[in-house]
Formats: C-alpha cells, sequence, structure tokens
C-alpha cells in the first residue's frame, strides 16, 4: 500500500495539468491513467488562445512548435463567410493551436512527470477508499492485454492519499461512485468527428458552420473543421442539447451530410476519412453542484466545466487543474480542508457569471427562428462577430481595454450580480511553486 500527498484519477489535459503544478510544489503525485500514454480522445484538436496561455504556464513550448498554429476562426452561414483573427490582448497569446489528442495529452502527461509525479498506465481507479465520510485513497486496477484479445487483471492495490483530483472526463465513473451527478437540467453538448486526408491542413484559420440543418430545421449547433497541419484534418459537428428533442437527432447521419454540403474544393470526403466516426456526449455550463467532498476535488469535464457557448473543455480542464493543485497543497500546509470548502466559491468567482451568461445564450439560440436572426445580423457585421468569438471563447482583458473588453464584462456581471471582483479573477499558482511568466508572444 503505497502513500502519497494526493492522487491523480485520469491524465487528461487537466488531470496532467493538476499533477504537474502539485509535483511542482513539492508534493508525491500519483497519477493514474486507465488507458496507455497517447490514447485517442474524440473531443479536442481545437486550442483557443485560452488553452495556448495554459499549456505555455506548464511549460509545454517545446512540444507546442511542433503543433499547428491558428491565427482565428472562419465562420461560414447566412450564405456569408468572414474571416476573424483572435482578439489582440495582453493577457492571452494572439495564437491558437490545433493538436491531436493523442499527442497534446502525451505532452503534457510527459511535463508532470518531468515535475515528480508518478504515472501509472492502463490502471483503473475503481473504488475510493473512505475513512468515515473522508475520502483517504483509491482502490486500483491495473489491466493488460490478452492473447486473442481483450484485457486482463494483472494486478490491484490501494494508494492512500488525504486529497484525490478526479478528473476522468465527462463520465467520470470514479465521479460517480463518490456520488457526484450532474445537474439533468442543464444543457448538454453532443459531438461527432473524424479525422480526413486533405491538401487544406495547413490553413492557419479552424472553421465553424452556423447552419446545421435537419429535414430544414435549423439545429442549435455548429460545425467545424481544424486543420492539423499534417495532411489531415479534423471534421466534426457538435449539437447544444437544450431540450429532449434534441436526442432524435442522429449524430452519423449528421455528419455524413455535413460532409456531402463541404465544397468539392475541400477534397473532404466519405472515402477520404482515415478511421470511423466517434461521439460524446459533454456536460455543460458548470452543471455539477458540487463538484468537491471531503477529500477531494473534481476538475475539467468530469465537474461540467465545458464552456456552454462552444463545447470547449480542454482551457477550462487546464485551468481547475491548476485551480484544485492550488486549493491542494493550500489545505495540506494549513492541515485542514478548507481550502477544498473554498473551492466550490473559487470556480463561482472566477466563471459562474460567464457560464451563466452561455446557458442564457443557449436557451435563446434553442429557437430556430431566433437563432436565425442573430446569424443573419451577425454575419453582416465584421465588428459584431468579431465580438461574438472574443465572448463565445471568453478572451477579454481583465482591465480596461476596448470597448469590446468593457462590453464582454459588462455582459457577465449583468448574467451574475452577486460577481462583484469578477473584473480580477484569479488562478493561485500551489505552494511552493515559481511563477512562470506568461508568453503572451504566443507559442
Amino acid at each position: 500500500m503505497a502513500e502519497y500527498d494526493a492522487i491523480v484519477v485520469g491524465a487528461g489535459p487537466g488531470g496532467s495539468a493538476a499533477a504537474y503544478w502539485l509535483a511542482s510544489a513539492g508534493l508525491k503525485v500519483a497519477l493514474l491513467e486507465k488507458k496507455e500514454l497517447g490514447r485517442d480522445k474524440v473531443c479536442g484538436d481545437g486550442l483557443t488562445p485560452r488553452a495556448t496561455k495554459a499549456l505555455v504556464e506548464i511549460g509545454v513550448r517545446p512540444a507546442t512548435e511542433s503543433y499547428h498554429r491558428i491565427r482565428g476562426l472562419r465562420v461560414l452561414g447566412a450564405d456569408r463567410e468572414m474571416e476573424l483573427d483572435w482578439p489582440s490582448l495582453s493577457n492571452f497569446p494572439p495564437n491558437g493551436l490545433v493538436a491531436a489528442r493523442a499527442v497534446l495529452d502525451a505532452d503534457i502527461t510527459r511535463r508532470a512527470m518531468e515535475a515528480g509525479a508518478e504515472l501509472f498506465e492502463r490502471t483503473e481507479a475503481v473504488e475510493p477508499v473512505r475513512d468515515g465520510s473522508t475520502v483517504v485513497g483509491v482502490k486500483w486496477v491495473r489491466k493488460e492485454s490478452a492473447e486473442g484479445g481483450g484485457v486482463v487483471k494483472a494486478e490491484e492495490g490501494t494508494f492512500m492519499a488525504p486529497f484525490t483530483v478526479v478528473a476522468d472526463g465527462a463520465s467520470s465513473s470514479f465521479g460517480r461512485a463518490l456520488g457526484i451527478r450532474m445537474d439533468p437540467n442543464y444543457p448538454l453538448g453532443l459531438g461527432i468527428r473524424a479525422y480526413y486526408k486533405t491538401d487544406r491542413s495547413s490553413d492557419d484559420f479552424i472553421e465553424s458552420w452556423l447552419e446545421l440543418r435537419k429535414d430544414d430545421l435549423l439545429l442549435p449547433g455548429y460545425g467545424w473543421l481544424f486543420p492539423l497541419g499534417d495532411g489531415t484534418m479534423n471534421v466534426g459537428v457538435g449539437l447544444l442539447q437544450t431540450s429532449k428533442k434534441s436526442l432524435n437527432v442522429n449524430l452519423n447521419r449528421l455528419q455524413h451530410d455535413f460532409i456531402d454540403c463541404l465544397p468539392r474544393s475541400y477534397g473532404i470526403t466519405h472515402e477520404t476519412a482515415t478511421g470511423p466516426y466517434k461521439s460524446a456526449r459533454l456536460p455543460l455550463g458548470l452543471s455539477v453542484r458540487k463538484p468537491y467532498g471531503d477529500g477531494f476535488l473534481c476538475i475539467g469535464d468530469a465537474a461540467g466545466m465545458i464552456n456552454p457557448f462552444n463545447g470547449e473543455g480542454i482551457d477550462y480542464a487546464l485551468e481547475t487543474g491548476k485551480l484544485a493543485a492550488g486549493m491542494v497543497s493550500a489545505a495540506l500546509s494549513r492541515g485542514d480542508t478548507t481550502e477544498l470548502h473554498d473551492y466550490q466559491v473559487a470556480l463561482t468567482d472566477i466563471y459562474g457569471g460567464y457560464y451563466r451568461l452561455g446557458r442564457l445564450f443557449l436557451k435563446m439560440i434553442s429557437k430556430p427562428e431566433l437563432f436565425r436572426l442573430m446569424c443573419g445580423v451577425g454575419m453582416r457585421s465584421e465588428t459584431v462577430m468579431a465580438f461574438a468569438l472574443q465572448v463565445l471563447a471568453n478572451l477579454g482583458e481583465d482591465h480596461g481595454g476596448r470597448m469590446a473588453d468593457r462590453a464582454f464584462r459588462g455582459l457577465v456581471r449583468a448574467a451574475e450580480r452577486g460577481l462583484e471582483d469578477y473584473s480580477d479573477p484569479q488562478i493561485p499558482t500551489p505552494n511552493g511553486v515559481k511563477t512562470r511568466e506568461s508568453d503572451t508572444a504566443g507559442v
């Protein structure tokens, strides 16, 4: 039975970021991942400047030099096309990135290991160990490939630690074992994608198609194209489910029809797909009411931290990984769990107003006629669409800035007037970690 200061369940971007920050603070960290390093994941690849900044902070720069650099968003809708650069801001780099999740996750995990975290691959956290109501450890099972296919249990054991960070994704089986539940009244994202060979993979814009239809009905969602710079492109569709009616949409058919509607000049067809469709369900908008308990915290998708505006999750997984590490290291230094109780307050202070605004936005676009009107009005003005991009990607100056920045902060305050200090949200650096200056020149 091994003992640690902290156990992290899941080596995705959030879990590996949390392990990096915890290990950098001098803590003994176990990082459990039920798959092998470099496994493919359905969602991701497109990284906004917000995610890019978080990667810079944990020192992934050498790896990101091989990622495909993105200057902005190309948006298509209402029979128009518009190219929008990422906003020029003092607190975020001027570019985004595209990297396959198999590559990205492995690179972040390596940074955690370099900082001192111990990685346990093919090791699944199956059950929490409790002392009364407090989680004090994790029971795990390690699996290996079996002859003839499948996997078999190779080893099992227990790791003990005063704190556990739950980062095992949207389905979060370990979170369910802890009693964590998503609020069923919150919106849900549905996404499907595949990779395609194309000579457009060096495009320096990601692309968003605003008008998804089923039987001429405008759906609340969008189609995307993420160029990876290696001869392939991630192409998919996402629906923002705001009612049970969305469940009647066949995602495979929607993806098939989206590929059919792309211009022939793109060279993207069903025949150029490099693999099968893959889909996922994504909990949006801070849908976990209480993402913590005695001895544990949930982060990223496991905490329902996906952006309700556009379905982004990597940014917030990285950020909440850092936030959770700060809370855990502070609690350890104080010898109590006060900091964990402050985690919910911190999430509300940093994200509450923005996510509430996003949920209000989803209610609006769930009405087809209003969605059509918004697309039509927006696509007639580059100024309006540039502001929309800033809001949807959650990119703005914390203080001052242009009129767009002040308007953005005003919208957030209007959505949640209780966040009096939203203009200065801070994600603390864990105790003992020297602050790495963010390189706003990009990567």
